[in-house]
């Protein structure tokens, strides 16, 4: 969860490396084996990206409020 603008920061960051890393297996990886490889880091891209939007609606998440 983002509670911080560092913490925010850190995230695109995080999101930004992933995205150039898949960029990069797209280039040296044959259909197959990049559908396979990229599966669980857009997974990770998407949880990460709504943590962003999450943190830049000001919406608290279901954890904060217990």
């Amino acid at each position: 969860m983002i509670e911080t603008v560092e913490q925010f920061e850190l995230a695109e960051q995080a999101v930004s490396k992933l995205k150039r890393f898949l960029v990069a297996a797209r280039r040296t990886h044959a259909p197959e084996a990049y559908t396979a490889l990229s599966a669980p880091v857009l997974r990770e891209i998407q949880e990460r990206e709504r943590d962003l939007l999450v943190y830049l609606s000001g919406q608290q998440s279901d954890s904060r409020s217990t």
